[in-house]
């Protein structure tokens, strides 16, 4: 039987550490932001034999690696455990020790208790999927009568064939599930339908928990990008055939999935949801990326990743700098610009003969092609005015920081191009970047300039103050 656990919830429980000849020991176990914690309460001193092991525990802050926890709901097994902190009051008085788990499987498993967690499969929810992937396992049919008023609904619930890629050895899919939960109490009846998009990963041999998570870290990476707002994973359930459910009489009649509470992952489950309007318009959609855009960001991910990670990084955090934007971007469009090699016109942004940091990224705004309009004099001037600033944000022998309007102006510059670029890799930049080098993105980038009433003026990437008259005829 499965156990359920929520943030806040605390529960009496039993230990055992799988060693030979040592008692169960009486603990809490809570569910907290940071993870799956137990406390477990013990006479030091070694008064009472029974507690000796538990002592020796917290007084060497070496919890067991793994421990079986008995609930009254059911068995959970935690792995990877790591001592917390403890209390070691002398004499009569109880101690108490605190170790949390790295992961907590909510369900029985056979095998050692002393193995790892390794599995097949792993399914995990995440912000955005319903609305990115537009794949539902619901479909409905009113039948009307002469009025045209509806009297009958035909509810069919299908999963229908996932969209799958290779990633290295890992197969991944993206799949619609649903779930039917009928309730009712004295007064009313209530059928629930669950229809909701998984990611899932998949290896031909069981693989730690963690190696399915990197994978599909990598996927809602772009997803993270293509929304442009944080996104977090929700819910981790796994499959394996070490993980079995049962019959009274011990006889296996399937291998469900299981939920998995991972202290990687917890603190994202805490985070708020995105708002509709957050997940309102991703770059773009399931449909057209496809299974073969989705393999080419797999296969570019590790060679890419000094750009990735730093742009990723602060798209998808909830609060920010300015000046943390322009960081962060910037070394993504730095490294970027190295993998790119060299472009056409990037000579114009050396200095004495050399690349510079505007070079790199040059070759980002040149590659894209976007069409700026006036507000940007060029793209080399809109190298140069990024690279000046970045370096201004980060070297202390500038002098003062940037004016605050420039910067607030060239981080949402940069976090269009990373997001852009992330586009790229996917391999669909000719059919579907055109849209965005004149898109609303686009429009709400300019309306800044002009909220602000300064353009990038030159190639060399200096700032000027639009005239009045000029912004209140549209032009700048």
């Amino acid at each position: 039987m499965s156990v359920e656990l929520n943030f806040g919830d605390s529960l009496a429980v039993l230990l055992v550490d799988g060693v030979e000849e040592t008692p169960y020991v009486g603990a809490t176990l809570r569910m907290k932001e940071a993870g799956v914690e137990v406390e477990v309460p013990y006479m030091p001193g070694f008064v009472v034999p029974q507690f000796d092991h538990v002592a020796q525990w917290f007084r060497r802050m070496t919890p067991p690696e793994n421990v079986l926890v008995h609930t009254r709901e059911g068995n959970i097994q935690l792995f990877g455990c790591r001592w917390n902190g403890h209390a070691d009051a002398a004499g009569s008085r109880v101690g108490s020790g605190r170790f949390s788990a790295t992961e907590a499987l909510l369900h029985d498993r056979d095998g050692a208790l002393l193995e790892p967690l390794t599995v097949k499969t792993c399914q995990s929810r995440a912000d955005g999927l319903n609305r990115w992937s537009r794949v539902t396992a619901v479909s409905s049919e009113a039948t009307r009568d002469e009025e045209r008023r509806a009297n009958a609904l035909d509810v069919r619930v299908e999963s229908p064939e996932p969209i799958e890629w290779r990633q290295g050895d890992a197969l991944i899919r993206v799949r619609a599930t649903w779930r039917f939960a009928p309730r009712e109490d004295g007064y009313e009846r209530v059928h629930e339908l669950e229809d909701n998009v998984v990611i899932e990963s998949e290896w031909e041999q069981p693989r730690p928990f963690v190696d399915h998570l990197v994978e599909q870290r990598k996927a809602l990476h772009l997803l993270v990008f293509l929304f442009g707002t944080a996104l977090s994973f929700r819910e981790h359930r796994v499959r394996d055939e070490s993980i079995a459910a049962r019959l009274m009489g011990g006889e296996i009649f399937e291998h469900p999935f299981v939920e998995v509470i991972s202290a990687r992952t917890i603190r994202e489950r805490a985070q708020p949801i995105p708002s509709k309007d957050k997940l309102g318009r991703p770059l773009l959609v399931l449909e057209e990326l496809g299974a073969e855009g989705l393999a080419e960001w797999a296969s570019n991910y590790d060679a890419w990743e000094r750009f990735i990670l730093p742009a990723v990084s602060i798209v998808g955090r909830r609060h920010r700098f300015a000046e943390d934007i322009v960081m962060s971007t910037s070394m993504s469009l730095e490294a970027a610009g190295q993998l790119l090699g060299e472009r056409p016109g990037e000579a114009a942004t050396y200095h004495r003969g050399r690349r510079t940091t505007a070079t790199y990224v040059y070759r980002c705004l040149e590659l894209l092609g976007i069409r700026w309009g006036d507000y940007i004099h060029s793209q080399v001037g809109l190298a140069k005015a990024i690279a000046n600033n970045y370096n201004s944000v980060k070297h202390a022998d500038r002098g003062s920081f940037p004016d605050h309007a420039e910067t607030f102006l060239i981080g949402d510059v940069n976090e269009l191009v990373v997001r852009l670029l992330a586009v790229h890799l996917t391999g669909q930049a000719d059919e579907l970047l055109g849209r965005y080098r004149e898109g609303s993105e686009l429009w709400e980038i300019k309306q800044r300039f002009d909220a602000y009433r300064i353009r990038i003026a030159d190639v060399a990437g200096t700032w000027q103050a639009i005239p009045s008259d000029a912004a209140a005829d549209g032009a700048t």
